[in-house]
C-alpha cells in the first residue's frame, strides 16, 4: 500500500498545513520554547507555498 493511499487526507493542504503545525508547536511547547501558534502557522503555510510553487511535493514518494 502507497502512502497517500493509506493517508489519504494528506493531500488535503489544509489539513496537512494543520497538522504540521499543531505538531511543531507541540514539540516546542515540550521543549519549553516559547513562539506562538500564528507564527508556527505563518511558517508552516510559507513553507508549504514555496514548495507547492516549485512544483515540488512536500512529501516525495
Amino acid at each position: 500500500m502507497k502512502f497517500y493511499e493509506k493517508y489519504p487526507q494528506l493531500k488535503n493542504k489544509s489539513f496537512l498545513s494543520k497538522v504540521l503545525a499543531d505538531t511543531v508547536f507541540s514539540t516546542m511547547s515540550l521543549e519549553d520554547q516559547q513562539v506562538s501558534k500564528s507564527k508556527v502557522v505563518k511558517i508552516v503555510d510559507a513553507i508549504l507555498k514555496d514548495k507547492e510553487l516549485k512544483g515540488n511535493q512536500f512529501f516525495t514518494n
